[in-house]
């Protein structure tokens, strides 16, 4: 996407100098004053694959899959889906580049404001070195989304509402960092639906089962198969097939790719079985359906 001037002169000031918009090619970003948000799309964010490289603000990290693997000098971390990584300013790093493009969301807070913030909390200084926690209860999602919102408005008072909305950004992390928003640790039901349906769509070009997913959220499979199908009015793997079909349709749409390897990108045991639950869902075969496009 193309970044505005001031815009990428506040990356450099967030992620590093030597930063260029060559290395942001297959990332979203969205920036206010003091705070920066990065989303790979298709591909690595050049920079975090850098060996050994440092940022002169704190970086947090919201992973949305299992894949993600940071070295932090030298020693391995790896992330899971709903966990948030976290760093303190100029320590060394880099992330792993995959065959997959990651699935991630990396915040950037300028070290004095987040310092200024933390102070509110505890006179402690903050020793985020590789710490990684649970986001369970954790209301940084939904900022984000606020936040990635509010950086495409045009009306006047976007910088206003982005200023509050990086102040509440902010804070939301340290407290999960603190554990100030742990008071209620059980999941509701719906809370329970919502992050299996978060793992299957982060997850779903992987082999998935119905183990799987009930362990994920600590329920019987039984229990588990209930409580989705009442919610989602459809069985746990046929919402998976679903998302696996959609994802396909909109790699058949690229038309880069050949079928059976749509078909393989997107979970499916088979190209045969993928164009039967294609046909399933759309009334027509993978094949018909480009062909239809030229």
């Amino acid at each position: 996407m193309k970044i505005e001037n001031d815009a990428f002169e506040t990356i450099k000031n967030l992620v590093g100098v030597s930063i260029t918009e060559e290395n942001l090619t297959f990332v979203d970003c969205f920036v206010h004053n003091w705070l920066a948000m990065f989303m790979p799309i298709g591909g690595n964010c050049g920079y975090a694959i850098t060996p050994s490289h440092t940022h002169p603000s704190y970086m947090f990290v919201i992973a949305y899959d299992n894949q993600s693997v940071v070295y932090v000098e030298n020693e391995k971390f790896e992330t899971y889906s709903g966990s948030l990584f976290c760093l303190s300013p100029d320590v060394a790093h880099h992330e792993v580049q995959d065959y997959l493009p990651p699935k991630y969301c990396a915040l950037f807070i300028d070290k004095e404001s987040f310092e200024k913030n933390f102070r509110f909390y505890t006179k402690d200084r903050p020793n985020l070195d590789a710490k990684i926690v649970d986001l369970e209860n954790s209301k940084i999602d939904m900022l984000i989304k606020e936040f990635i919102f509010e950086s495409q408005n045009t009306h006047p008072s976007k910088q206003i509402v982005l200023e509050n909305l990086s102040t509440l950004l902010t804070h939301e992390i340290i407290r999960t960092l603190l554990s100030c928003n742990q008071q209620n640790t059980d999941m509701s039901d719906n809370q329970k639906i919502n992050e299996s349906i978060k793992f299957i769509n982060a997850n779903y070009e992987k082999e998935i089962s119905l183990d799987n997913l009930a362990h994920n959220v600590l329920l019987s499979k039984s229990h588990f198969i209930k409580l989705f199908t009442r919610t989602m009015q459809t069985t746990p793997m046929e919402y998976l097939k679903q998302i696996r079909v959609q994802n396909a349709k909109k790699m058949l749409l690229s038309n880069r790719l050949s079928i059976t390897t749509i078909s393989q990108q997107c979970g499916f045991n088979s190209p045969s079985y993928f164009t039967k639950t294609f046909k399933k869902v759309y009334n027509e075969t993978p094949k018909e359906f480009m062909q239809r496009l030229k």
